[in-house]
């Protein structure tokens, strides 16, 4: 009988005893003019959003003021010991960046200035580090000129242009962010995504959506309101028919990023358009989570998850038995097992969630139900880091 207890969207080898890598989650999301004068009785509602995604990495726009901070680590981002960048106060509205501190060092951050609204860097390392290129990345929020018109697609390309012009030269970048863009052919997103882009990056859902289109519906991130709401940090209404929130990876990363797991957080794919995120009643998640997302903030927090660190294999390959995996649903073929070897099916805080008896190298298996997040299958010879997304 075979017997494994899994489901895997992915996996990725590490090799022992090499340097380990970690799938980490980067989250964007517009805080909707975010104020200690603008909390509006907002903070629980962020704090079931968040805890319910649980980030590492959380980049942020619509920050007003130094409060914002202190005011996440202390009553939102619970689970584990987070740092929040210093705060720059800039022209209209900020950025902000939230790290899990176990997880990341800072290195440092730059602002820089566009004709509206700063743009934020911020490089980190992924612990344990020894400041080589494979530690670091750079990440950038941006908050483009908003509204839908020539004018203001031109000076969403400049503003891009201004960040081109002073990009990292680190390979593993993410540019997150409100990009305002309403359509796939603005000069801002090709010059980051087209294929004369100075320095290309990838979309990790592809090119091809547009706006206003039941044909995706999915990728939607504002509005989560269909009118206007009181007691809600203000914002504006309009229902879910826009793509204004990404995440993208620079192409050197792009490896590295499961695309599976791009998720609108709370956007059940239903072809709202006009609608509000609870009309009709939310999917994916309950009611209480789409009153939340709907009060908290206009737009809805995106997150991708990412492989960082070293996964190169050790001088001794040859010898090593790879771990690989593909899964199609709902099956996962699994190869480089050893007959009659133990595997051991953990989660990131360390419990066992399965232990598996291998009878063959190969083994394709129909697969019962685990939570989204990310696990280590380990065996005597190697280990292999995956990601579950439901």
């Amino acid at each position: 009988m075979k017997r494994f207890l899994l489901v895997i969207a992915m996996v990725l080898v590490v090799f022992l005893p090499t340097h380990a890598g970690d799938t980490i989650r980067v989250c964007t999301y517009n805080l909707l003019k975010f104020s200690q004068s603008n909390e509006d009785g907002r903070i629980p509602q962020f704090a079931r959003i968040l805890d319910s995604i649980r980030p590492d990495i959380m980049v942020n726009q619509e920050v007003v003021d130094a409060s914002t901070g202190p005011r996440f680590v202390t009553d939102v981002l619970t689970w584990a010991p987070f740092a929040a960048i210093p705060f720059n106060d800039g022209p209209d509205t900020d950025n902000l960046l939230f790290y899990d501190q176990t997880k990341f060092d800072l290195i440092g951050t730059r602002v820089i200035p566009t004709d509206l609204r700063n743009i934020l860097e911020v490089t980190l390392a992924l612990r344990p580090h020894d400041a080589t290129l494979a530690d670091t990345i750079v990440f950038y929020s941006v908050h483009l000129k908003a509204s839908d018109g020539s004018s203001e697609s031109a000076q969403r390309a400049r503003e891009i242009a201004t960040l081109i012009g002073t990009l990292s030269p680190r390979p593993r970048i993410m540019i997150c962010g409100d990009f305002n863009i309403y359509s796939t052919n603005e000069p801002a997103y090709t010059a980051l995504i087209g294929p004369t882009a100075i320095r290309r990056f990838i979309d990790p859902i592809g090119q091809l959506w547009r706006r206003n289109d039941v044909a995706f519906s999915k990728v939607y991130t504002q509005c989560t309101r269909r009118v206007t709401l009181g007691a809600c940090g203000g914002g504006v209404d309009g229902g879910l028919d826009d793509r204004f929130d990404l995440i993208l990876a620079s192409q050197e990363l792009s490896s590295r990023v499961i695309t599976s797991s791009y998720t609108s957080f709370g956007n059940d794919g239903l072809p709202r358009l006009n609608e509000s995120i609870d009309e009709p009643a939310n999917q994916s998640v309950s009611a209480q989570m789409a009153a939340a997302l709907k009060c908290a903030s206009d737009h809805l927090p995106s997150f991708v998850d990412v492989v960082l660190g070293d996964f190169q294999a050790s001088v001794d390959d040859d010898e090593q038995t790879k771990l690989q995996a593909t899964w199609s649903a709902p099956y996962l073929t699994v190869t480089g097992l050893h007959n009659g070897h133990t595997y051991r099916v953990s989660s990131t805080s360390g419990a066992l969630v399965a232990t598996i008896q291998a009878n063959a190298a190969q083994e394709r298996i129909m697969l019962s139900s685990l939570p989204s997040g990310a696990y280590t299958l380990s065996g005597p010879e190697a280990s292999a880091r995956f990601i579950v997304v439901r």
